[in-house]
């Protein structure tokens, strides 16, 4: 796919694919700057001001300090989760892909001091209404818990993926990706979690890296021409931020 339609030099021929690689969604997004049309990007902070959501952000992390979550220690993500919805005792059903796993020999472990499931419960305890599914390709950190339940995904896998949202049932008002961190990954939970995402309701993909702005902001111009998406950019990395619930000036409506 990005090697030069050419004969000639193997290695000048290799080295023009891995600049095809490195160069094509900087080069993508530098174009659709040119065309005038706006890459949003917003910051945690004023997400959270703008909502009024300031007190609610310092109550979620108290919560996720507690359960020994990374999402207020390393991350400021209680900024974007106590934002998102107006009343948090409306929220009823919430999927995080990638409960936490501790195996240190696992893609996108947290370390053997990991508390698997962290998140989860600190999203039980804030969104008081609501049920919490989780799900990972990790089957040893699997549990059930007072309105919480986990099941086994591989988020790579589609069929996997559909299983996993036949065996939960509706849909969803909330669905994070917290899982393998890979672009291909994310995007085939993405793909594969819109129709079980409710009217209104909002998918976050966390952790991406700074240096993957450019791919981001191709996908979100690309959905951005029927639903409201955008960068948030946060203390760490970017967040993907997908809505299908009308949003005005970084604004809950």
């Amino acid at each position: 796919m990005y090697a030069p339609s050419v004969a000639g030099n193997s290695k000048i021929k290799g080295k023009i694919t891995m600049d095809n690689i490195i160069k094509i969604f900087p080069l993508i997004s530098l174009m659709i700057s040119k065309l005038g049309i706006e890459n949003k990007i917003v910051y945690s902070k004023s997400f959270c001001n703008k909502n009024k959501k300031l007190k609610d952000a310092i109550r979620l992390k108290k919560l996720f300090d507690f359960y020994g979550s990374d999402k207020s220690k390393l991350h400021d993500y209680h900024l974007i989760y106590s934002s998102i919805f107006k009343n948090s005792n409306k929220v009823k059903k919430i999927l995080e892909i990638g409960i936490g796993t501790n195996d240190t020999l696992m893609l996108s472990n947290m370390g053997k001091f990991g508390k698997p499931g962290a998140s989860l419960k600190a999203y039980r305890d804030y969104f008081k209404k609501s049920r919490i599914y989780g799900a990972d390709i990790d089957k040893k950190i699997l549990f059930k818990d007072k309105r919480i339940l986990t099941k086994y995904v591989d988020q790579t896998d589609h069929q996997s993926i559909r299983k996993l949202f036949k065996s939960y049932g509706d849909r969803f008002d909330l669905i994070v990706d917290d899982g393998l961190h890979s672009h291909i990954a994310n995007l085939n939970l993405f793909i594969h979690s819109l129709k079980f995402l409710k009217k209104g309701g909002c998918f976050v993909i966390e952790d991406i890296s700074l240096k993957s702005k450019t791919i981001w902001l191709t996908i979100s111009t690309i959905l951005s021409f029927k639903h409201k998406c955008f960068l948030i950019k946060c203390k760490r990395s970017y967040v993907f931020f997908f809505t299908n619930r009308i949003w005005r000036d970084g604004r809950v409506v």
